[in-house]
């Protein structure tokens, strides 16, 4: 009996710290699976039974926590296309041309997890006298930025600006030319999940010269803003 119990006991050591092999009669891993096309199935996971599977022919990201837990991402893709300045924003420089900068839009957006977050915008510019109405023509060059911050969903953090495009306005003295420039800008983003705001923007600059170098900027006669997300 006592020969028995002991086989027993071996027995069951055994089972509960050895590998286990599917496929294999000598498995290299606690759990090893073998076989080219072998592969393993996780109803849990699939598009009946999670939210973050979609189904169709498209593949997704099985994430794993720092728990080792395993689920399914969530999709990357385009999660923010639209224009926000249904009415253009007019600057000013200072009376002197000095520098002149202020906020033109908010976007937000959340993500569920970390991702890489690709923003790209465009804005539209015509440059005006200080009236906004009339050409420039005083043949001096003028310059118009566009950049943004990032903040927390209401408030940006001004430590650090993204995206920063500029362009210049010249023209020889007297003959003016009409019609909008272009800012641009693509921006690549590492950031962990949580609720983040784009606050974008716009200023201009005319050296700081005097006031017959003072002009004034239309900002988002076209515009266009895009994130998309890649979740990793």
């Amino acid at each position: 009996m006592k020969n028995i119990i002991l086989y027993i006991n071996i027995l069951l050591s055994s089972i509960c710290f050895s590998q286990v092999g599917i496929n294999t009669n000598n498995p290299q891993e606690t759990l090893h699976v073998a076989g080219a096309n072998s592969n393993i199935r996780v109803e849990g996971l699939n598009s009946t039974n999670n939210s973050n599977n979609l189904g169709g022919t498209d593949n997704y990201n099985l994430m794993v926590d720092e728990d080792g837990n395993l689920s399914v991402g969530k999709q990357s893709g385009l999660l923010i296309s639209n224009n926000k300045l249904n009415t253009p924003v007019n600057l000013i420089t200072g009376s002197n041309s000095e520098l002149n900068a202020a906020q033109l839009y908010q976007e937000n957006f959340t993500l569920s997890q970390r991702a890489i977050v690709v923003i790209t915008y465009h804005i539209s510019i015509e440059f005006k006298q200080t009236n906004g109405t009339g050409e420039v023509k005083d043949g001096r060059a003028k310059i118009a930025h566009n950049y943004f911050y990032l903040g927390n969903g209401t408030v940006p953090n001004t430590t650090k600006a993204y995206g920063m495009s500029s362009i210049v306005y010249s023209n020889y003295l007297d003959d003016a030319a009409a019609g909008s420039l272009i800012n641009a800008h693509t921006e690549i983003i590492p950031l962990n999940a949580g609720t983040y705001s784009i606050h974008m923007q716009g200023a201009v600059f005319g050296g700081g010269l005097s006031s017959d170098a003072a002009f004034s900027a239309n900002f988002g006669n076209g515009d266009r803003i895009d994130v998309s997300v890649i979740y990793l």
